[in-house]
């Protein structure tokens, strides 16, 4: 059995202050959220990461906006056509396979889209110009394995520790391979 080195422990410290950051971070990303409007609700997470994916990366077949943001064809045409009905975006049925559907934004959602990711880009570039290389490097990585270990849980349904062991198990061979 291996015991756990000084640096690989987690210091109950360094988690609360992780855990701490979560809520400001969730007000940022709600408060950023395309067409919110000061009476009603705003849009489902769901449909924010749906229009931010097609303001990225443009028009899409229905099929392929479900597979790259790994949901069903099923949810991807449901948040579609609800999308739609707000105006948000718009279905182009193909000339030449009915079945066929791409879906585009409309300008003003494209308007939308384009000012919350300028707006969270120039917070993103605000914090990382006050990293060091070596701090920003550190961040990065940080951050995207929270990302990528969050994102596993949430579509295995693997724990939050099996998901954490599992990574850092392949960091460590990563680490190992590369020395």
């Amino acid at each position: 059995m291996s015991t756990i080195s000084e640096t690989e422990k987690i210091s109950q410290a360094d988690l609360g202050r992780v855990l701490e950051a979560f809520p400001a971070l969730g007000r940022w990303i709600l408060s950023s959220r395309p067409g919110r409007q000061p009476r009603g609700s705003p849009p489902p997470l769901s449909h924010i990461r749906m229009l931010i994916h097609l303001h990225q990366r443009g028009p899409m077949k229905i099929g392929d906006l479900a597979r790259s943001l790994g949901i069903a064809c099923s949810t991807a045409t449901e948040a579609v056509a609800s999308l739609e009905a707000q105006g948000r975006v718009v279905k182009h049925r193909s000339e030449v396979d009915r079945r066929l559907v791409t879906v585009s934004l409309t300008p003003e959602a494209e308007a939308v889209a384009s000012q919350v990711v300028s707006q969270r880009r120039a917070v993103v570039e605000n914090v990382l110009r006050q990293l060091s290389p070596a701090d920003r490097e550190a961040f990065i990585g940080g951050l995207t394995l929270l990302a990528r270990d969050a994102e596993a849980w949430m579509d295995g349904g693997r724990s939050p520790h099996e998901a954490g062991q599992r990574s850092s198990l392949a960091s460590r061979a990563t680490s190992a391979d590369s020395g």
